[in-house]
């Protein structure tokens, strides 16, 4: 927890996974178009701050023709209005556009970031008490 602590007075977001690391839903994964992603979100802990958004890491878990991992970052508002791209790796804006619209197309994806952000303002909470 100690590390969470540090990012936590850095402010800089946390992953959920290190906040709560035995999840069995540390990472959300899905394909799109024959590839396979695993999706790392990431939050601001500082209780006060009412930002409503998630860091989304995506990561192409299998590399295509051979090369390394592909991999973007975007901030997306919990509210449903839009993302901001952050690192676009290799990835141009309209595949990232494209990808982004197949992870949040079902509703339930949105209910679900949005539990796990209060439930990251809720851990805050209890490591600063």
């Amino acid at each position: 927890m100690n590390a969470v602590l540090s990012k936590m007075a850095k402010g800089i977001t946390v992953c959920y996974s290190e906040a709560f690391p035995n999840q069995e839903n540390d990472y959300f994964n899905f394909v799109y178009m024959g590839k396979i992603f695993l999706v790392a979100d990431s939050y601001c802990m500082n209780p006060d701050c009412k930002c409503q958004e998630a860091v989304l890491n995506f990561v192409q878990a299998y590399p295509r023709d051979g090369r390394k991992a592909d991999s973007f970052m975007i901030r997306l508002k919990l509210n449903g209005r839009g993302y901001k791209i952050h690192e676009h790796g290799r990835f141009i804006k309209r595949e990232i556009q494209a990808i982004v619209m197949h992870f949040t197309a079902d509703p339930t994806m949105l209910k679900l970031l949005n539990e796990r952000y209060k439930e990251m303002k809720e851990k805050a909470k209890e490591i600063l008490s």
